[in-house]
Order: structure tokens, then C-alpha cells, then sequence
């Protein structure tokens, strides 16, 4: 059994659509989220939410697009990440800036936009050294971040502060890990596509789990029997196979599987083996 590794071939074209999939959906993501942010907030939840779309949709562009680069889909994942995170922060100073605005035109009777304007950059300026987006970006880490929820707003001090930083790392974390498990995944060269859903083909009890694994290691397929019983008792050993229909003489991914009940009474399933092997060795495998 031969172990899988992507080729690292990207197409000049699905680099460019994974480039622009990156900037777009996280400036789209983020800029969402900072205006949702303005009626209700939930931490961890509301990052976990952007860094899976925005990982979704970078997943999707390299699977349309047959990249089988996982560093290139990472840098790009990870792109995503800061452009999703620096979307919500300044739609955030946005809407620092329309507050500002009310509340500047109802106690002080100020409405020239520009007059605002200053006045905004010059408390900035006064409080952190720096106008505008930088400003607000060290007056939201020295002094914590108003988290609306509902009509009540909850300041967080500098302590919590850093509990935004590390949800800004949850959603860098999960914009890069989708696409670079994406282009991780078995593709037939042969075939020009990915492999398809994995299918069962056979199961062994438990007690033959290590003699199936020596066997596949060696390659010795014709003397690993695979058992046709649906209803084995757990936990056994489930062997699943993946082929590609554009190349069906291609090589075909198996992969073994732990299958038992954990203490819930719920499924379990623990991957121990997964590899190539070849169409005569997948005949022998499978009658």
C-alpha cells in the first residue's frame, strides 16, 4: 500500500479565482458580521461563524478548480483570514463613526459631517496618538470593545481584550485549515478529478484489526479476507475504498476504520490505515 501525496499542481486560473475568493468573501463575511455586530454579538460563536464560511468558500474554489496545493491553499486560506478580520474591524470603526455621529448631533447639536469628522479624529488623536481607522483600532485595545447585545451593551476592559484577539486567531485558524484539508484530499492524476465518496467493502472482527494492517502494509491484498457480513458486532474493522470514475484503472485509496460504541451509546469511527492501491490489487481485495 503506497502512501498518498498531493502532487502540488495548481492551474495558473484556479490560482487566480482562489485569490479572488479569498479577498472577496472576506471582505463580504466581515463586513457582515460588523454590521450584525451592531444589534447582537456573540464571542467565540460569531468568529467561529466567519472563519467556517470563509473556509468554506475557499474550500470550494480549490475543489472547482482541482488545486492540489495544500501550502498554496493555506497562504490563501490564511489571506482570508486577516482580509475576513480587518472587514470586521473597520466596519466596526464604521459604526464606532454613525455613533459618534448621533451622539454628537443630540448633545451637541453638531450635523456638519465634517465638523464630526474632526472632532472623532481629534479625540483619537488626543487619546492614542494616531487618527482614524489606527486610532480606533489602539482606542478599542487600550480601552475594550462594547459587545451589543439586544439593547444592552457589555464593555469588555483590557483583560477580555485579548479574548478578541484569540477569536481573531480562531477564525484565521479555520479560513486556512478548510482549504488546506481540501486540497489535502486524494486526486486521481490519471483521471483528472477527485475520488469519489468512500464505499464499504468489507469488515473484520477486532481481533484480526493488526493481521489486516500488516497484510495491506506489505502488500500482501490476496491474503487479507474481507468479511460481507453488514452486521458485525462492535467494535470491528470496517474497509472503506475510493475510486475515480473518469480513470476507473487508476489506483484506489482504501482506508481502515475502528468502528465501536462509545459510552454515550453513539458510533465511533478512528481511521488507522489509508493508502493506495493498485487496480489489480484492488481485483484481489475485492471479489
Amino acid at each position: 500500500m503506497k502512501t498518498y501525496k498531493p502532487s502540488n499542481i495548481a492551474p495558473s486560473q484556479g490560482i487566480a479565482i482562489l485569490a479572488a475568493s479569498s479577498l472577496v468573501s472576506g471582505v463580504a463575511i466581515g463586513s457582515a458580521t460588523a454590521f450584525i455586530s451592531k444589534f447582537i454579538y456573540f464571542i467565540v460563536l460569531f468568529p467561529m461563524g466567519m472563519g467556517f464560511a470563509t473556509g468554506a468558500v475557499l474550500g470550494l474554489a480549490v475543489k472547482k478548480n482541482k488545486i492540489r496545493n495544500p501550502m498554496l491553499a493555506l497562504g490563501w486560506g490564511i489571506v482570508g483570514g486577516i482580509v475576513t478580520n480587518a472587514s470586521l474591524m473597520y466596519g466596526q470603526y464604521i459604526n464606532f463613526q454613525q455613533e459618534t455621529e448621533q451622539i454628537m448631533g443630540r448633545e451637541y447639536n453638531l450635523t456638519d459631517k465634517k465638523q464630526v469628522e474632526d472632532q472623532i479624529n481629534a479625540i483619537l488623536k488626543q487619546e492614542t496618538g494616531d487618527s482614524g481607522f489606527v486610532g480606533f483600532l489602539k482606542l478599542s485595545a487600550r480601552e475594550g470593545t462594547s459587545i451589543s447585545r439586544g439593547s444592552s451593551k457589555i464593555k469588555l476592559n483590557d483583560t477580555f481584550t485579548y479574548l478578541l484577539l484569540i477569536e481573531l486567531g480562531i477564525v484565521g485558524f479555520l479560513a486556512a485549515s478548510i482549504p488546506f484539508g481540501a486540497a489535502g484530499e486524494p486526486f486521481s492524476e490519471d483521471g483528472n478529478d477527485w475520488y469519489g465518496e468512500k464505499q464499504l467493502i468489507g469488515s473484520v472482527t477486532e481481533d484480526y484489526k493488526d493481521e489486516l494492517i500488516r497484510l495491506l502494509n506489505i502488500d500482501d491484498i490476496a491474503a487479507a479476507l474481507l468479511s460481507s457480513q453488514a452486521d458485525l458486532p462492535m467494535p470491528r474493522i470496517d474497509v472503506y475504498a475510493r475510486s475515480c470514475d473518469a480513470a476507473f484503472n487508476s489506483d484506489s485509496v482504501i482506508m481502515v476504520s475502528r468502528i465501536s460504541m462509545n459510552a454515550r451509546k453513539q458510533v465511533e469511527s478512528k481511521v488507522l490505515l489509508e493508502g493506495l492501491i493498485s487496480h489489480l490489487q484492488r481485483s484481489q481485495l475485492i471479489p
